[in-house]
């Protein structure tokens, strides 16, 4: 799924190379889908994640 067909909101779970990064909801994401970014569950302030990293996004229901 392209990262810029996730809905504004939507609960994910992140991870990298098979590790955890957090769980947490999509902010935005750039209109090509190349960046998110993902508000942590226990963070104040969104992250950054760019789809060259790898990182691997899974809805969280």
């Amino acid at each position: 799924m392209s990262w810029n067909a996730l809905p504004t909101g939507q609960r994910v779970r992140l991870s990298q190379h098979g590790l955890p990064i957090g769980s947490g909801f999509v902010d935005t994401a750039t209109p090509d889908g190349s960046i998110m970014w993902v508000v942590l569950d226990g963070w104040q302030e969104r992250r950054m994640f760019l789809r060259e990293d790898y990182v691997q996004v899974e809805i969280n229901g």
